[in-house]
C-alpha cells in the first residue's frame, strides 16, 4: 500500500475512524485528534506484554511463557476458604478455554469479579502467561487476556512477540490504539527527524523514522531499548529547551545586579555571631550564592535541603550579602504561621550582628495581611524608605502597593508552595527594571533526576548534613491500629508531656466520614482523647478549616506550653518548629505518601537528642512506603524511593510549572539522561537562542508544551 498520509492530517484520515471514534480519541486521556498524536501516543511506560510464542494448548512447554488463541468454554467461581489482607474475602473467576485443536487449559484470576461479563462465554480470547501443570490440569500462571474482535486477530499475535499496552478507556481498548497506530504507520512515509545530525551522531542515536515504528511494534528487547533510548532523549531534550528557554528570558527581561560589598561587614559579623561552625555543605552553598551574586545575570538558584540541614543560616547568608550591598532582601513564607516563625528566628540571629558600618543590627520587619492597616502602613513606609533591612511575610509582600527602596535579593521559602508568577511579580519589585537574584527553598528532599527536570531553569544547591545529627534522632515505628499497645503509648505522652514536653497526633481527615468510615478524623480524635487518655491535659485541635488566626492562636499556645497536646492535620507538615515537641502519633499512616510523613516527623527533629514517630495503619504488613520511613531518615533516600514506588506520575503541579507527563522517560532509570539533555539544551540555546537555526526543533517545542503551559515561546 502506498504512503497516502502525512502527520498534519486528522485522524479521521487513518481507515476504519469513525466519527464517533474521532470523538472518543479527542476526549482523555488520548487527546488525539491528527495522525501526528496517534503515532505520538507511545505505550505506557515500561509497558509491553511479552507474549511467548503463540502455539497450540498441546504444544505448550511448561514452565515457559506462551500465548494461546481459544475459545473461553465457561466461567466458574471459586470459594478458597482463606481470606486476604484484612480479613477481606478473596474472589476467584476461573476461566476454562479450548482451542481449535482440542487442548483444554485454565486460568484463574484473583479479585476480578466483572471480567465474566467482559469476556463472555462462548468468546474467542488471547491468554498470555507462564504454563504451570497442576496434577493433570494444565494452567497459565498469571494470565492476560485479550478479546479477539475486529481490531485485534490472530495473526497480528504471530507478528508481534511483545504487544504494547497503551493507556486505554472502556469504550477504546489498548488493541484497538495497537491497530490503529499500525494502519497509520503503513499509510505514513518516512517521519522528518527534528534533531540535529551532530547531536543523533554524538549520542549515537537512532533516527526518528525507526524508532517511532519500532517502539509501537518491538521485534525483540534489544530493538526495544534503541528505540526507546532515542525517544527518551527526545522528550527530556524539548523539555530541557522549555525549561532553558525560560531561565534565558528571566535573565533578558531585566539587567542583573551586581552585589559590590561597601564595606557594611554585615556578613563578617553575622558568620563571627554563629556558635557553631557551618557544616561543609552550608559552605558549599555560601560559596556558590556567593559567586552567583557577583555575577551581572540574576541568580535563579533552588537551595533545597533536609529538615535540620540549615537552610535558614544559608538564606541569611544570602540576605546579608544584599545588606552589604547596601540594599535591602525579604524572605515570603507560604504561610502566616511560618512567616512569624521566620520572624523570631532572625530577629534572635540578627541581634547579635553588629553592622560596623551602621553601628546596629540589621532591622527585621514582619509584613502579612493579618496584620492592623495602621500597623501595615508603618511597616510599608520603613520598607519603600530604605529603614527596613529584611523584610519577611506572606504573599502580602506581592501586592502592588508594597514598594522596596532597593530590593537586592528575594528568598522564597517552600518553593512547592509558590507558582511561577509568585518569582515574577518578586523579581518585578524594582522601579529600574534590574532584576534582584533569586534563592528558592524547599524542605521536601527532591531526588537530583527530578531536580533537574522540575526546577530546570534553576541551578540546585544541597544541604544534606544535619549540624549535630548526632545528637538527634527520630525512633519511627509502624503499629497495628487496633494494637494493644496503643494504651501504654498513651501513658509514654502523658509522662512526656509532665516533664514540659510537647506531642503531636496527625490524622488524615478533618471530619468524620460515611465513604471513609473507618479512616480517622482530627475532630473526632480530639473528643476521643480529650475525654479520655488524655482527661486533665489541654488537648488542642488545629485543622486547614480553621482561620489564619485561629489556627496561629492554636500553635502559640502549643508552642508556649499552655496547650501540650496538639491533635492536627498536615497543615503542621510545612516549617513549624516547636523545640519542645518530642512525640508524633500518626493515624492511618498508610493513606500518606513517604515524602509526606517524612516531612510531618521532621517536626521531632528539634531539641531533644531522642524523639519519638509512632505510624499507626489497618494492615502495616508489606508496606513498602512504611518500611521505609522505619528504616530511614535520609530524606533524599526516601524521596528516591517514595519515586520509584509511585512511578513519577505527572511530575508536574500546575502551580510549579504547567502540564505535563512525560511519555517514555523515567526520571528514576533515565538520570543520566536528564543531565545530558540539560547540558545540551543550554549549548544549542547559547549558539542558537531562538532555535532559528533549527525550525524542525522548535516546531516540535512548540507542539509538545505550548506558550500557555510555561509563559515563553511566543508565537511557536
Amino acid at each position: 500500500m502506498s504512503p497516502s498520509l502525512s502527520l498534519d492530517d486528522p485522524v479521521t484520515d487513518v481507515p476504519g475512524v469513525t466519527a464517533r471514534l474521532a470523538g472518543d480519541l479527542a476526549g482523555d486521556p488520548f487527546r488525539i485528534e491528527t495522525v501526528r498524536d496517534l503515532v505520538w501516543y507511545l505505550p505506557r511506560q515500561g509497558a509491553y506484554r511479552d507474549l511467548g510464542a503463540l502455539v497450540p494448548i498441546a504444544d505448550l512447554e511448561i514452565g515457559k511463557p506462551a500465548t494461546v488463541v481459544a475459545t473461553l468454554v465457561r466461567w466458574d467461581k471459586v470459594f478458597p476458604q482463606k481470606r486476604g489482607r484484612g480479613g477481606k474475602k478473596l474472589t476467584i473467576q476461573k476461566a476454562t478455554l479450548r482451542d481449535e485443536q482440542r487442548g483444554t487449559i485454565t486460568a484463574s484470576f484473583f479479585n476480578q469479579p466483572w471480567l465474566p461479563g467482559k469476556h463472555a462465554e462462548g468468546s474467542r480470547v488471547a491468554i498470555s502467561g507462564t504454563v504451570e501443570k497442576w496434577r493433570t490440569e494444565l494452567r497459565i500462571k498469571a494470565p492476560k487476556m485479550t478479546s479477539l474482535d475486529d481490531d485485534v486477530v490472530a495473526s497480528d499475535l504471530e507478528e508481534n512477540q511483545f504487544v504494547p499496552v497503551y493507556k486505554a478507556t472502556e469504550k477504546v481498548s489498548s488493541p484497538r490504539i495497537a491497530r490503529l497506530v499500525q494502519q497509520a504507520l503503513e499509510l505514513l512515509p518516512a517521519i522528518p527527524d527534528h534533531l540535529p545530525e551532530d547531536l543523533r551522531g554524538r549520542h549515537e542515536l537512532a533516527r526518528l523514522d525507526w524508532a517511532l515504528r519500532t517502539i509501537h511494534a518491538p521485534p525483540d528487547q534489544a530493538d526495544l531499548a534503541i528505540a526507546r533510548e532515542r525517544l527518551v532523549y527526545d522528550e527530556l531534550l524539548v523539555l530541557q529547551l522549555v525549561l532553558q528557554r525560560r531561565r534565558i528570558e528571566l535573565e533578558s527581561d531585566a539587567v542583573g545586579l551586581i552585589h559590590h560589598p561597601v564595606a557594611m561587614g554585615a556578613v563578617d559579623a553575622f558568620r563571627a555571631s554563629l556558635p557553631f561552625a557551618p557544616t561543609a555543605d552550608q559552605e558549599q552553598a555560601f560559596n556558590e550564592i556567593d559567586a552567583d551574586l557577583a555575577e551581572s545575570a540574576p541568580m535563579h538558584r533552588l537551595l533545597q535541603g533536609d529538615v535540620g540541614t540549615g537552610k535558614t543560616i544559608v538564606a541569611a547568608h544570602a540576605m546579608l550579602r544584599a545588606v552589604d550591598a547596601g540594599r535591602q532582601a525579604v524572605l515570603m513564607a507560604p504561610t502566616t504561621v511560618l512567616a512569624e516563625q521566620h520572624l523570631v528566628t532572625f530577629q534572635a540571629l540578627m541581634e547579635k550582628v553588629m553592622i560596623p558600618a551602621l553601628g546596629r543590627p540589621p532591622r527585621v520587619h514582619l509584613l502579612t495581611s493579618a496584620m492592623p492597616k495602621s500597623y501595615r502602613a508603618r511597616v510599608m513606609s520603613d520598607v519603600v524608605s530604605g529603614d527596613c533591612d529584611l523584610l519577611i511575610g506572606t504573599h502580602a509582600i506581592l501586592e502592588d502597593n508594597v514598594a522596596f527602596a532597593d530590593l537586592g535579593v528575594v528568598v522564597i521559602d517552600e518553593q512547592h508552595r509558590f507558582g511561577v508568577e509568585h518569582r515574577a511579580a518578586l523579581a518585578n519589585k524594582r522601579p529600574d527594571g534590574a532584576s534582584p537574584d533569586v534563592l528558592v527553598m524547599t524542605a521536601t528532599p527532591i531526588p537530583r533526576s527530578l531536580a533537574l527536570t522540575i526546577y530546570g531553569d534553576l541551578d540546585v544547591t544541597v544541604l544534606r548534613n544535619r549540624p549535630g545529627a548526632d545528637t538527634i534522632t527520630v525512633r519511627t515505628e509502624v503499629i497495628p491500629s487496633h494494637s494493644d499497645r496503643r494504651d501504654k503509648l498513651y501513658g509514654f505522652v502523658r509522662s512526656e508531656v509532665d516533664a514540659g514536653r510537647r506531642a503531636y497526633v496527625v490524622c488524615p481527615l478533618i471530619d468524620p466520614s460515611e465513604a471513609l468510615e473507618t479512616v480517622t478524623s482530627a475532630v473526632e480524635m480530639h473528643e476521643e482523647l480529650a475525654e479520655g487518655p488524655f482527661k486533665g491535659y489541654e488537648v488542642g485541635l488545629m485543622h486547614g478549616r480553621m482561620s489564619a488566626e485561629d489556627r496561629d492562636a492554636v500553635m502559640k499556645a502549643f508552642r508556649d506550653g499552655t496547650v501540650p497536646i496538639l491533635v492536627a492535620t498536615t497543615v503542621i507538615e510545612v516549617g513549624v518548629s516547636v523545640d519542645e515537641a518530642s512525640v508524633m502519633i500518626i493515624e492511618d499512616a498508610d493513606r500518606f505518601g513517604i515524602s509526606q510523613l517524612h516531612q510531618l516527623r521532621g517536626r521531632l527533629y528539634r531539641g531533644y537528642p531522642t524523639n519519638f514517630c509512632v505510624l499507626f495503619a489497618e494492615d502495616p504488613t508489606d508496606n513498602p512506603r512504611l518500611e521505609a520511613l522505619a528504616a530511614s531518615d535520609d530524606g533524599f533516600e526516601l524521596a528516591e524511593e517514595d519515586l520509584k514506588l509511585r512511578r513519577e506520575g505527572k511530575l508536574f503541579d500546575t502551580a510549579q510549572t504547567g502540564e505535563g507527563d512525560l511519555r517514555i522517560a523515567s526520571v528514576v532509570s533515565d538520570v543520566d539522561v536528564v543531565a545530558r539533555t540539560r547540558d545540551d539544551a543550554r549549548a544549542l540555546l547559547e549558539e542558537d537562542p531562538d532555535l532559528d537555526r533549527h525550525p524542525d526543533l522548535l516546531a516540535v517545542v512548540a507542539e509538545r508544551w505550548t506558550a500557555a503551559d510555561f509563559g515563553v515561546l511566543e508565537g511557536g
